[in-house]
């Protein structure tokens, strides 16, 4: 069985491709240099479709987003229909939920994205569903945070504040944050690919984590034995009202329900936050 591979170089793509996935012969699809039209896709089994423009914090024009995220997938995606790929596995996001959700999400949830990166995604999955025929499998994969060896963003401010031997403000944040480690990520991948099961699923370790959970997990596996301190409640919301981002960030809540996906899939994720959190803390003290 042979599976295509795009965004083989990124974060998750390069996991992907260094671990076993039961000798499936995996092929790096290389879109920076190759349009979908120009690629042969002849005896491709399963495409994998890891590349996108990621979220960034940053302003960038709203269509590069769906340059990238929707129309190269439209064109992906009908270039292996029409080579006879028989499952094509899109990697999205739960961003599709839009940045400010009350309750717990799941696969069923309403979609309701705020941002052209969260729209992009959910334009490229209604697209890849609307084509989906029984010889034409689609299965659409919604992860939160993935973090893990090579991680970049938020979670490295999160990595370089922990390793300070300082007390952090972080004490009781009573928030619940759902995210994935890399190989949960890639292990679920592949489980959806043996199943080739069709439909949405979402991404997610066993449990969410609050804020400081994260940071003292971290800290344990730096060694570092500095505590957390609990900041009144005046300041938070003092934090909420002047950086609503910020606060959203360190103290807001964002859970995952994935029980749904894990037993349509037969599927537990095999590594415990613990373990995730302690391989990223190993691999940022040696980088």
């Amino acid at each position: 069985m042979k599976i295509g591979v795009t965004g083989s170089s990124g974060f998750v793509g390069k996991r992907y491709m260094q671990i076993e996935s039961n000798g499936y012969e995996k092929l790096a699809l290389d879109l920076r240099n190759v349009t979908p039209e120009e690629m042969n896709l002849q005896g491709i089994n399963t495409i994998v479709h890891l590349a996108g423009k990621a979220h960034e914090m940053q302003p960038i024009p709203d269509w590069v987003y769906f340059k990238i995220n929707f129309e190269l997938t439209k064109s992906l995606a009908d270039s292996a229909k029409a080579a006879g790929v028989s499952h094509f596995v899109y990697i999205s996001s739960t961003k599709v939920y839009g940045d400010v959700v009350t309750g717990v999400v799941n696969e069923d949830s309403a979609c309701l994205p705020v941002d052209a990166y969260g729209k992009s995604k959910r334009q490229a999955e209604e697209y890849l569903l609307s084509i989906q025929t029984p010889e034409f499998i689609v299965s659409i994969i919604r992860p939160p945070l993935v973090y893990g060896p090579g991680v970049k963003g938020n979670m490295i401010k999160l990595l370089e504040l922990a390793e300070k031997k300082i007390p952090l403000p972080f004490g009781k944040a009573g928030n619940a944050r759902s995210m994935v480690y890399l190989d949960n990520l890639v292990a679920l991948i592949n489980r959806v690919i043996e199943k080739k099961a069709s439909g949405i699923y979402v991404g997610g370790d066993v449990k969410p984590l609050s804020t400081d959970q994260l940071i003292n997990l971290m800290r344990a596996a730096m060694g570092n034995d500095m505590g957390l301190v609990t900041i009144p409640s005046f300041f938070r919301n003092l934090m909420k009202l002047l950086r609503p981002a910020l606060y959203t960030r360190l103290f807001g809540s964002f859970e995952v329900d994935n029980k749904g996906s894990n037993h349509r899939l037969e599927f537990v994720p095999p590594y415990t936050s613990e373990k995730g959190i302690d391989t990223m803390v190993q691999w940022y003290l040696k980088h």
